[in-house]
This record gives C-alpha cells, sequence and structure tokens, in this order.
C-alpha cells in the first residue's frame, strides 16, 4: 500500500533524472569549433557569373577568383588552392542557400531577388521540355535580369558574411570534420590558459605586499597568495598530466610488444627471418619506449621548474615584508615562513632529481655512441666524445651536490621548526591543583601518579632532532664524497685537454718539414697545372688562327739560288730580260738544312717538302779553279 510508489513498473525509472543530468554536463555528442576558422586577413577578388542553363532546368553559378589567377605565371605549390568554382542549382536550392547566409547575416534578407518557380518534373515537364519555369504573375520573366540581381547578391553575401562563409556554403569540398578540432588539443590548450592565468594572479597577490600597512592586512594577502598557489599547482598538474599521458601509453604499449616478441622468441619454434624480424620488433619497440621516457623525463623537468619558480617568489617576497616588522610581531607568521622553506626545499629537491636522470641519461647516451663507433671514425671521434663525457660528469657531479644541498635545507627546515616546537614547549606554564597534605604529595609522586607531559614532548623532540642531526652529518659527508670526486673528474679533465694539446704541438713539431713538403708539392702540382692549362689554352689560339687563315693566305717563298738554276738553265730564251731585284722579304731569307752524308731523301718526303711553305735551296757551288 504504497502509495508514493505509483505503479510497479514506474518504480525502476526514478533514478533517470541525475543521470539526464550528468549526460548534460558530460561532454558526449559535443563537438569543438576551432577558434578563428572564419578570420579573413586578406579578402581575396572574387567574380560571380550567373546564368540560366535550360537543359538542366537550372541556375548555373561560377566563381573566379581574380587574384590567383593573376598568378598562374609563379611557380604553383604542392597543394594549389583553386582559382574557379562551379555548380548548378534550382531555385528552391538557392532560397535554402539563402536562409544559411542570412543565418550568419541578417542584413541579407532583403537582398535575396525573387526568383521564378519551376514545373513539375513528369509527364508536362516531358512534354514541354523548353518551357521549365512555371507562368509566374509575370509571364516572360526576364531570366538575364534574375542572373544579373543573382551575382549582384551573391557579391553582397561576399562582402557581409565573408569569402570563406560564403564559398563553403556555395559550394562545399571539405569534410565537416575540417571545422572541429581535437578534443584532446581543446583540453590541453584550455589547462595552459588557466596555468598561465593562475601564473598572472598570483604574481599581482605578490605585488600588491607593499599596500599591507599592518600584519593583519599581511596575514590576509598570505592567505590568498596560498590559494592563488593551489590554484596554479592544481592546473600545472593537471595541464602536465595531459601532456604527460601520450608518452605513458607509448611506453606501456611499446613494453607490452617488446615482452610479446620476446615470449614468441623464447618459446615459439620459429624460422630464422621470423627469428630476425622479431629481433628488429625488440629493437624498435625498446627505441620508441626509450623516446617516450626521455620525453617524460623532460616534461617532469618543465613541471618542477614552475612550482620552484612560484615558491621561489613567496619566499623570496616573505623574507622582504619580515624587515617590515619586529621579531615579537613577526612570531605569529613564523610557522608559515618555515613551511614555506620546508615546501621550497622539497619541490627543489624534486627537480634537481629530475635534472639528474636527464643527466645520466644524456651520458648512458655518449657510452652508447663510443661503443658503437665506426672504426673509420673512432680516432677522429672518441677523443671528442671522451670531452663531452668528462664534460656531463661534472655537470652530473654539480647536479648531485646541489642535490645534497637541498637535503641539507630540507632537514635544516625541520630541525627549526622541532627546535621551536621545543622551545614553546619549555616556555609553557603548567598549572596544578594545590595539596594540602604534603604526605599526600610525596606518595603521588612515589607511585608515579604526579608527572610533567612535558619532559615526554621534550624528550621525543630531542630524539627526532638527534635523528635528524645524523642525517644531516651524513649528507655532509656524502657531499665531501662528492666535491673530492667532482676534483678528480677536473683534474683528469684538464690532463686529458693538456695531452691532446701536447700530442698537437708534438705533431706539429715533428712533421712540420713533411707539412712543408707536403705544401710545396702541392704547390708544384698546382703550377704544373697552370703552365699545362696556359699550354692547352695557347695550342687552341693557334689551331684557331690556322682554321681562319688557312684559307685567306698564302705563302709564296722564293730563292735566289734556285732563282739562278731556273736562269742556268734556261738562258738562251731568257737572255733579253733584265735579273729583277732580290727581295728584302721575310720569305726570301735563305735557309741551309744540313744532312749528313749519305743521307737520302725517299719521293715521299721529296713531295712533303715540295708542298711545305718554305723551298729548301740545294748546296752552294764549288769554286772556280785558280787562274
Amino acid at each position: 500500500g504504497d502509495v508514493r510508489g505509483g505503479m510497479p513498473g514506474r518504480r525502476g525509472c526514478r533514478p533517470s533524472r541525475p543521470m539526464d543530468a550528468e549526460r548534460m554536463d558530460s561532454l558526449d555528442g559535443w563537438v569543438s569549433v576551432k577558434s578563428g576558422l572564419f578570420t579573413e586577413t586578406q579578402r581575396p577578388r572574387l567574380r560571380f557569373l550567373a546564368a540560366w542553363n535550360e537543359v538542366e532546368g537550372k541556375f548555373a553559378v561560377t566563381c573566379h577568383n581574380r587574384q590567383l589567377q593573376a598568378r598562374v605565371a609563379e611557380p604553383e605549390p604542392e597543394a594549389p588552392a583553386p582559382s574557379s568554382w562551379a555548380a548548378l542549382y534550382s531555385p528552391q536550392e538557392l532560397c535554402c542557400i539563402h536562409r544559411v547566409l542570412a543565418a550568419s547575416c541578417a542584413a541579407l534578407e532583403r537582398c535575396f531577388p525573387a526568383l521564378p518557380e519551376l514545373r513539375p518534373r513528369g509527364l508536362w515537364g516531358l512534354l514541354f521540355p523548353g518551357s521549365s519555369l512555371a507562368e509566374g504573375s509575370e509571364p516572360g520573366t526576364d531570366l538575364d535580369s534574375v542572373c544579373r540581381q543573382l551575382e549582384l547578391y551573391l557579391d553582397a553575401a561576399i562582402e557581409l558574411c565573408g569569402h570563406r562563409i560564403a564559398l563553403d556554403t556555395l559550394f562545399p569540398e571539405g569534410e565537416v570534420e575540417d571545422y572541429f578540432e581535437s578534443v584532446s588539443e581543446l583540453r590541453g590548450r584550455s589547462l595552459e590558459q588557466r596555468v598561465a592565468g593562475g601564473r598572472e594572479a598570483l604574481r599581482k597577490i605578490l605585488n600588491q605586499h607593499i599596500q599591507a600597512k599592518d600584519l593583519v592586512m599581511l596575514k590576509r594577502f598570505y592567505l590568498e597568495e596560498d590559494e592563488a598557489y593551489q590554484e596554479l599547482v592544481t592546473a600545472a598538474t593537471q595541464f602536465y598530466q595531459c601532456l604527460l599521458q601520450p608518452f605513458r601509453d607509448m611506453r606501456e604499449f611499446a613494453s607490452l610488444c617488446k615482452q610479446e616478441a620476446l615470449k614468441s622468441l623464447e618459446f615459439d619454434t620459429l624460422g630464422p627471418r621470423r627469428i630476425q624480424s622479431l629481433q628488429k620488433e625488440v629493437e624498435e619497440w625498446s627505441r620508441r619506449m626509450q623516446e617516450a621516457v626521455c620525453s617524460i623525463q623532460d616534461i617532469t623537468v618543465d613541471y618542477f621548474r614552475e612550482t620552484v619558480k612560484a615558491l621561489a617568489a613567496m619566499q623570496k617576497r616573505m623574507e622582504e615584508d619580515r624587515t617590515q616588522f619586529g621579531k615579537a610581531a613577526w612570531a605569529s607568521v613564523a610557522p608559515r615562513q618555515e613551511k614555506l622553506r620546508f615546501m621550497f626545499a622539497k619541490e627543489m629537491l624534486q627537480y634537481t632529481r629530475a635534472k639528474e636522470l636527464c643527466l645520466k641519461r644524456k651520458k648512458t647516451q655518449i657510452q652508447y655512441k663510443m661503443e658503437h663507433l665506426d672504426t673509420r671514425k673512432a680516432v677522429a671521434m672518441v677523443d671528442e666524445l671522451e670531452m663531452q663525457y668528462y664534460e656531463t660528469q661534472l655537470e652530473l657531479y654539480n647536479i648531485q651536490l646541489e642535490t645534497l644541498k637541498y637535503e641539507e635545507l630540507l632537514v635544516v627546515a625541520q630541525l627549526d621548526t622541532i627546535r621551536r616546537e621545543a622551545r614553546e614547549k619549555e616556555e609553557e606554564v603548567v598549572y596544578y591543583d594545590a595539596c594540602e597534605d604534603p604526605e599526600q604529595l610525596r606518595a603521588n609522586e612515589g607511585m608515579g601518579l604526579v608527572h610533567d607531559s612535558r619532559s615526554v614532548d621534550i624528550k621525543m623532540l630531542l630524539h627526532k632532532v638527534h635523528q635528524l642531526e645524523n642525517k644531516r652529518g651524513a649528507i655532509c659527508s656524502r657531499r665531501s664524497y662528492l666535491r673530492n670526486k667532482r676534483e678528480e673528474c677536473k683534474e683528469t679533465q684538464r690532463a686529458k685537454q693538456q695531452q691532446l694539446q701536447g700530442e698537437e704541438a708534438n705533431f706539429r713539431q715533428h712533421h712540420s718539414i713533411q707539412l712543408k713538403h707536403d705544401q710545396n708539392k702541392e704547390e708544384n702540382i698546382r703550377r704544373r697545372e697552370w703552365v699545362d692549362m696556359e699550354r692547352q689554352k695557347t695550342l687552341q689560339r693557334l689551331r684557331s688562327f690556322k682554321e681562319k687563315s688557312s684559307g685567306q693566305i698564302a705563302f709564296k717563298p722564293r730563292c735566289p739560288t734556285s732563282r739562278v738554276q731556273n736562269q742556268d738553265t734556261a738562258a738562251p730564251r731568257s737572255a733579253s730580260k733584265k735579273q729583277p731585284r732580290a727581295s728584302k722579304s721575310s720569305s726570301n731569307v735563305p735557309v741551309h738544312i744540313f744532312l749528313p752524308s749519305g743521307a737520302v731523301i725517299s719521293s715521299g718526303e721529296a713531295d712533303t717538302r715540295a708542298i711545305s711553305s718554305v723551298t729548301l735551296p740545294p748546296p752552294p757551288p764549288p769554286p772556280p779553279p785558280p787562274p
């Protein structure tokens, strides 16, 4: 008889309302539109052309981008943007496009022209194909004027709505997903903006400390500062967790695939090719896993750098505020200062440890390079890699010493807090009930019923102080050991540098003669090459000159001795002729060629000498006999 229950079948539907509320708060089914999607940095010059297509019974709309068409001569990129668009639209489709554009800009409502109505497709359309337009209120509608009005309307749509919205509405080409952005990217960007906002809010609160006139106002600023820091840490944690998640997933996936490949290699019976393929997969997944680990370490360093920077600014500001108040007044906010020191030392300790992991990774990479050096490049690269290793080792020692420094600061902050609590316990006043009978007081003391609880708390605090002092001593001894190791590393690095410099000096000293000889040899080779080149140029010029002058100039040398022979042989015929004077030109200079005795000139050589430009004279005649 529960009346409130209603129908039995409806009792199970009561939780539906809170589920609907939760569904409305979720992001399922929602999309994120890209910001600045329709922003126009430069408006193109578009030209619309409209005409009636009688065959299809639709309006043909064409758009040309004059700005892109003017760049046809320029080299096109890999994916050039379209410069023209065309489509066919019926009057009903144009009305739908108008409604979409008018929703973007209401001023287009009164710009849309009156379009004629179409005849319904069917028997009448087949019987009268030439009259696809219905007779409206004005038969014989001027389609040209309608097309011109449609062009003016589209130009107005470009001006009012923008070319991106108008073109995407008229000529849809891309997918709908092109307008949306990834939800993960949107979430990461919003978290980054939240981190930047938290950083700015903390900075403003720190700057307001100058306005504090008394400690009460300063305490209020401290509360606001703590809240702002917590918001900053929360936003930074969410943001860097968002950055870390893909790399964590990759690390886990790569580790799983690597384990599967190793199991297959260990337990399955495989052929040599499959074994080689699995070994390559193991190497590839190991590399990907290592890359993911490196990215995780780098992002972790960035996170702690953010928190350390904020805590350092807060601690510095509180140190400046301390100079404005006395010791007694400042005692009320001293616990906050101790807390800040503790938090700063803790965050700085994690930051230095994250940097130490990065340096160890760098040192491991250098060792891997040294182990896998090519034999041809080993001699040239081993010294350089060795120097890089020493530099990385020195950085590692420095960061380890810095880590020990902040470990000691953390211990010192704890010691200050414990000592302050012990001092407060000692200064605390305890009141006891009066005892009238001294005998009863002695009996209570003997039975242990009366004791001071402060002494127990102080002993516990002093025990903690002793433990922290021992820890501090261990840190100091560790720091001393690291300093000695750093000095040894510096000495080794310095000795290595001196060794390299000495080897270079010895090389220059003992091989200077060889170097000079090599330089002279190179200089001689260059000089010889230059001489050969000049000789080739000269020969080429002579050949070209000979080719040019072979058909234009003919040398006709004349020799006086040969002329005398000709006169002796032809004396009867040329006796009446006067002998001409010998020419002084260079072609009449006699040339005497002395041949060894018994040398015989062949007929071929005689012909060659006859063809040559200079005719060899015969030997001179014997002297006349004495009278």
